[in-house]
């Protein structure tokens, strides 16, 4: 027993009492230098820690700003582009400008100019029928018939003929002696523009040139009632009232026309025809 007692003195002696509470007093130093070092290393990293928390903050924030105005610098500019955008026509109101420019010099009698025009539209809208009705216009106006009857008769096998085209052909056949087809054309015209007193007008100045007075006067009448301000319109209704031998007509239709037309000369000659009716009667 003496002898094992001498051999494991070393492990027996840490069995004590007093042993063992200075290795807790150690584990408990060791612990606590341990917390102090945290203590420390948390001093010295939070004002880095909070930098660099602020930094990033800071960061974000000037990423934002640079954002917003990057936002409003696109919608500055979005606004700044529209009135340019607007300023640029488009090839249709392009083709509008061109239009009026023809129809303007047309009404100028600038035939080659308004002709150039028209053709430039064309080179634009190969189907920009206005156009073509500008073309056989000007055609028909300078008794170019052959052009204007290619042209006219183009827009017809097109299907988009109106009282314009009807009406040029009218005056074309009539060009050509051939009276039946002027007939068809003028009324054809008066149909696609029932409204339109100028093509009743027409047609009744026809029938009044070939003699058919009876024909003529439904449709002189109604030129005046749809253009009654027209001293034209009532002078054309007013011939052929004398022609039909209408005297209380013409008589009405006479007191109407003194009032808009200041031709003293023609006023008399007409008041001649109106008292020459009245002595047949």
């Amino acid at each position: 027993m003496l002898v094992t007692l001498v051999r494991h003195w070393k492990e027996i002696r840490l069995l004590d009492p007093n042993s063992i509470a200075e290795e807790r007093e150690r584990q408990k130093r060791e612990e606590l230098l341990l917390q102090r070092l945290e203590r420390v290393k948390s001093q010295k990293l939070g004002p880095v820690s909070a930098v660099f928390q602020k930094g990033i903050l800071n960061t974000k924030k000037a990423y934002h700003a640079v954002y917003i105005k990057l936002v409003h610098l696109d919608r500055f500019y979005k606004q700044a582009k529209a009135p340019f955008a607007a300023m640029a026509p488009s090839v249709k109101d392009r083709v509008k400008l061109i239009l009026d420019d023809a129809r303007s010099l047309a009404r100028d009698m600038k035939w080659a100019d308004a002709e150039r025009r028209y053709l430039e539209v064309l080179g634009i809208d190969a189907h920009n029928f206005e156009a073509y009705k500008g073309l056989g216009g000007i055609y028909l106006k300078q008794k170019l018939y052959p052009q204007a009857k290619e042209t006219f008769e183009f827009i017809m096998k097109s299907r988009k003929a109106d009282d314009i085209v009807y009406a040029g052909l009218a005056d074309i056949a009539a060009s050509e002696g051939d009276f039946g087809k002027e007939e068809d054309m003028r009324l054809k015209a008066v149909e696609a523009r029932p409204r339109l007193a100028n093509r009743h007008a027409e047609l009744a100045e026809y029938y009044v040139e070939h003699d058919e007075p009876q024909k003529a006067w439904a449709y002189s009448k109604k030129a005046t009632e749809l253009d009654p301000k027209s001293g034209k319109y009532l002078e054309l209704s007013l011939e052929v009232a004398i022609l039909l031998g209408d005297r209380d007509e013409a008589r009405r239709r006479y007191d109407k026309l003194r009032l808009v037309s200041e031709d003293r000369p023609k006023l008399q000659a007409i008041k001649d025809r109106i008292d020459a009716i009245e002595v047949k009667k």
